[in-house]
């Protein structure tokens, strides 16, 4: 496993931590049963001590008689196994001892006495005697508010250090092992966990250019590691569709420019072949100009979009009248239709619609898709805009009184009785150089991106456009544009 690796890091750290909570429960437990058999130990001997200095100050005690273990058995009926016990006068003296000390007296330290003569009780440990750890209490036996004896009694402590020592190796053992056995463990776990990691690794070094079709396959279980996943194969199914709209495109544009620069070539080539009357000279260059200028419209067309996708083209947004800008549009178009043929008209529904939006934008908007009905509108048809108002009930948001505010929207619909769409191409219309009849577009001058400059300015000021048509019946744009500034706003 290598050092630096994700895998080897999560292992150390799952290792750490663990480690730090094992220690840290092996710590407490440890402390909390020392200090618990010590209380327990101290309460003993307190409460012993107790009974012994109550038994030797009542008037009706056997407590004198004999030895300490024969008071205490006659007395108490108390045999205190394991304990040590003397006591001793007010001057420190050594007055009476239990037999297990035999020669032994226990040791009284200096604090001990004062705490004595104060009527205060001490507990002390001592090793003095053989090495051997011993509890003592120190108890001052009160008479007439005056200490006439001290009672010392002690407890070995070598039962409670060997079950500490136990205790300890035991922890010294079992938590190293716990530690390995979690890191091999997390060794495990870290590798499976990141098993589809590598999955998507080797997956992106797969992919190229030419190969955008390699996708990950999602995991049963639905975690972090399946949404990474499901991102992944999103970014590559977004990739590819750029890829193949940017293939589509080059191809595309190419062939747009090329047709005219052949045609340029093959009138140029015919008419150089031998000499020809000033008026063949014209009509060529006529024909000629009219490529050049289908030509600088593609560029041109081009130009924008290209801009636009970049963000170089930056909207100038105020507030217009959209009322005003559809019926000069209708206006300026009306001498072209009128030479086709047909008729163009408009109904307004409201008096006058101002959003916020770019001028110059919108009415391009509006010019390509007139000039689109009229250019796929055979002679006596007609070209008829609507402009109203409404509520989109797609644009929603909470009011600061938590109520919903719906936002309104202007809808424009621009509809002819031309040629129609299919249903299927439909979805395409607005892709770049798409055209439904290719001929025929070419024939009416068509770039094949006028639709795609129009769903861009839509978009550009958050709106909507839409296509509803039906061959030999004509079709219907609809464009939906927000009548107020949105909250927040979007450069292009």
């Amino acid at each position: 496993m290598e050092f630096r690796s994700l895998r080897f890091k999560l292992t150390l750290w799952y290792v750490l931590i663990l480690g730090i909570l094992l220690i840290s429960f092996s710590g407490f437990l440890y402390f909390t049963l020392s200090k618990s058999l010590h209380q327990d130990i101290d309460n003993k001997l307190s409460s012993l001590a107790k009974l012994i200095a109550s038994e030797s100050v009542s008037p009706l005690s056997k407590f004198g008689f004999g030895t300490i273990d024969q008071a205490l058995e006659a007395s108490l009926n108390l045999k205190p196994i394991g304990k040590f016990i003397q006591v001793l006068d007010e001057s420190g003296n050594i007055g009476r001892k239990s037999e297990n000390l035999k020669n032994v007296q226990l040791p009284i330290s200096l604090t001990a006495l004062k705490n004595a003569s104060k009527g205060l009780v001490t507990f002390e440990t001592n090793r003095s005697i053989e090495n051997t750890p011993l509890r003592i209490i120190t108890f001052p036996v009160i008479e007439n508010n005056h200490v006439t004896k001290i009672v010392q009694i002690a407890s070995s402590l070598e039962e409670v250090e060997d079950a500490l020592n136990t205790l300890f190796i035991i922890l010294m053992i079992t938590v190293p092992l716990a530690l390995m056995v979690a890191s091999l463990g997390g060794q495990f776990l870290a590798h499976k966990a990141l098993k589809p990691v590598d999955q998507i690794t080797q997956t992106a070094r797969m992919i190229t250019s030419q190969n955008l079709n390699q996708r990950i396959a999602p995991p049963k279980v639905k975690d972090e590691i399946s949404r990474l996943i499901e991102t992944f194969n999103e970014m590559i199914s977004r990739l590819d569709r750029s890829f193949r709209q940017i293939k589509q495109f080059s191809s595309d544009a190419s062939h747009e420019l090329k047709t005219p620069l052949t045609i340029l070539k093959g009138e140029v080539e015919v008419m150089l072949r031998k000499e020809r009357t000033p008026q063949e000279y014209q009509q060529t260059l006529r024909s000629n100009l009219e490529e050049i200028n289908r030509m600088s419209q593609i560029v041109e067309d081009l130009l924008i979009l290209s801009k636009a996708d970049t963000g170089e083209i930056r909207l100038i947004k105020e507030e217009i009248s959209l009322t005003q800008i559809v019926n000069e549009v209708v206006v300026q178009m009306g001498g072209l239709a009128k030479s086709k043929g047909l008729q163009l008209s408009t109904s307004n529904h409201h008096p006058d619609i101002h959003i916020f939006g770019d001028a110059l934008r919108i009415r391009e908007l509006f010019i390509n898709l007139i000039e689109n009905g009229i250019k796929y509108t055979e002679e006596g048809g007609s070209i008829h805009v609507s402009l109203q108002k409404g509520i989109d009930p797609l644009m929603e948001n909470l009011s600061n009184q938590g109520k919903a505010r719906k936002k309104e929207f202007a809808q424009i619909i621009v509809s002819d009785t031309g040629i129609g769409i299919a249903k299927e191409d439909q979805e395409r219309i607005f892709d770049r150089f798409f055209r439904v009849d290719k001929a025929r577009s070419r024939g009416q001058g068509g770039s094949g991106l006028g639709l795609s400059i129009c769903k861009w300015i839509v978009e550009a000021h958050q709106g909507e456009i839409k296509v509803d048509s039906e061959l030999g019946k004509g079709s219907s744009f609809t464009v939906i544009l927000p009548l107020s500034p949105p909250e927040t706003s979007i450069e292009v």
